[in-house]
């Protein structure tokens, strides 16, 4: 991500945070700041570290300085705390997706292929066991076909189904129900697939599950993730790609689905 990509990320992840938390009426300051701006237009001007003093003086400055830091620190605290991390994730519109973040706990999962915990469908079954239209990658005018289909969950109402483009190096999950869980050693990013919010999840050591009906862990789909992961929402479909490929590269096959 570019360091002007990832500023108009943290701008935006600030503003959703602000927005996510209720504030105290603001008292009635006006009258005393105007008063204030009066005097300090009076003063006489001391240069740059003059201008500095003046400016925060101003209760209007501090009160804004205060407000920016506490934004900050809530962001902060709240991307350290796993179940908090869960909720960021649903405040960056992925509602269908839980993370959490540190060491991962249980029995040690094995690194699995989908036909260990989904069973083998074609593209036509898969279509019409779900009530959305499914999107599959396109490389210029065509279409890619996926290597093997799989479907998941369809005994508990939430049908999930699972591309596998072997050669491109990525497995393609789609739902509308299903609900995606996943553990990371590490902090996971913020990034945007189309202008919409996502997240990125670097390679190596997840643990990756699926969720029932009743947010129990459907137990046979627990397993070791080595490569990355992209996860965005579009119209109530959540997207999964797990991939070998580079975070640019990944957010181009998403940005391709058709």
């Amino acid at each position: 991500m570019t360091n002007e990509a990832a500023f108009d990320t943290t701008e935006t992840l600030l503003r959703e945070a602000a927005a996510a938390f209720a504030y105290p009426a603001t008292p009635p300051i006006a009258a005393a700041v105007a008063a204030r701006l009066r005097e300090d237009d009076s003063a006489p001007s001391r240069g740059l570290l003059g201008a500095a003093q003046r400016w925060w003086s101003r209760p209007a400055a501090r009160l804004a300085f205060v407000a920016a830091s506490v934004v900050l620190v809530i962001v902060g605290a709240a991307l350290a705390v796993p179940q908090s991390r869960t909720a960021l994730a649903e405040l960056f519109g992925l509602s269908h997706v839980q993370i959490e973040v540190g060491p991962a706990t249980g029995p040690e999962a094995a690194v699995v292929s989908p036909n260990s915990f989904a069973r083998p469908a074609t593209l036509a079954e898969a279509r019409a066991a779900v009530d959305f239209a499914l999107r599959l990658p396109a490389d210029a005018d065509r279409t890619l076909a996926p290597d093997a289909v799989y479907l998941q969950g369809e005994a508990d109402s939430l049908p999930l189904v699972i591309l596998v483009y072997e050669n491109e190096e990525f497995d393609l999950y789609q739902s509308q129900r299903a609900f995606f869980g996943k553990n990371v050693p590490e902090p996971f990013s913020a990034t945007k697939v189309a202008g919409r919010n996502g997240l990125w999840i670097e390679s190596g050591g997840h643990i990756a599950w699926f969720l029932d009906d009743e947010g129990q862990v459907v137990v046979e789909s627990r397993r070791s993730v080595e490569r990355a992961t992209l996860f965005w929402e579009d119209a109530g479909i959540t997207y999964r790609l797990e991939t070998s490929l580079s975070e640019e590269d990944a957010i181009a096959v998403a940005e391709s689905l058709r």
